[in-house]
């Protein structure tokens, strides 16, 4: 991406016109940045503020070191609002997830054995789970909070793999640890009955 004060934001290589002489836009891949300066185009990037937390406000453009930085002014959204949201979505996991199986309870209660206690305790550590995520959104008092459920950081321990010579896969017994974040109303949520284990996880820390 670059940037000219005559001709705006280049996002990709195109044909320019710059005091009357057409350019091919081959010149954004194999001219230096001093040749491409003396037409008055630099080097850009831009940086935004996270728009999950702040609206986009005024554009700036300022030169660093021979780069155009746009960056736009954020207004910080209102904590209690975004808390709402995260509310509503962890009610639609909970609705969408106890749904898949509702038909088992359904027919259970027409004589048929298709939801056992497994099935019972899944679909009630369901509710917990979500009643659980609600009451720690409920509790958070400011924007930091909300951002700190939102980019939760986990580590989990996963189980490596080795090959044999002829390209079996064993599965441990060697770990590794892997690092992330995640948002909370979407992680760790309890697993159906019927869902396929993973073979590599084995806890998070």
């Amino acid at each position: 991406m670059w940037h000219s004060d005559t001709l705006g934001v280049i996002r990709t290589p195109k044909e320019i016109t710059v005091n009357g002489v057409t350019h091919p836009r081959q010149i954004f891949r194999k001219w230096s940045k001093a040749q491409l300066a003396e037409l008055g185009i630099t080097p850009a990037r831009v940086e935004t503020p996270d728009q999950r937390y702040y609206n986009t406000g005024a554009e700036t453009l300022t030169l660093v070191d021979g780069e155009t930085v746009i960056s736009y002014a954020g207004t910080e959204k209102n904590a209690e609002d975004l808390k709402t949201q995260i509310i509503s979505q962890i009610k639609s996991y909970v609705s969408s997830t106890l749904s898949s199986s509702d038909w088992r309870v359904i027919r259970a209660q027409e004589g048929y054995k298709v939801a056992g206690q497994d099935w019972t305790d899944y679909r009630s550590s369901v509710r917990d789970h979500g009643n659980a995520l609600e009451v720690e959104v409920n509790a958070i008092t400011d924007m930091d909070g909300v951002k700190a459920f939102q980019n939760h950081a986990v580590t989990e321990v996963r189980y490596t793999s080795t090959y044999d010579a002829e390209g079996k896969e064993t599965i441990g017994p060697e770990t590794e640890e892997v690092s992330r974040s995640v948002d909370k109303a979407n992680w760790n949520w309890p697993s159906a009955p019927d869902a396929e284990a993973d073979p590599y996880h084995v806890n998070y820390k």
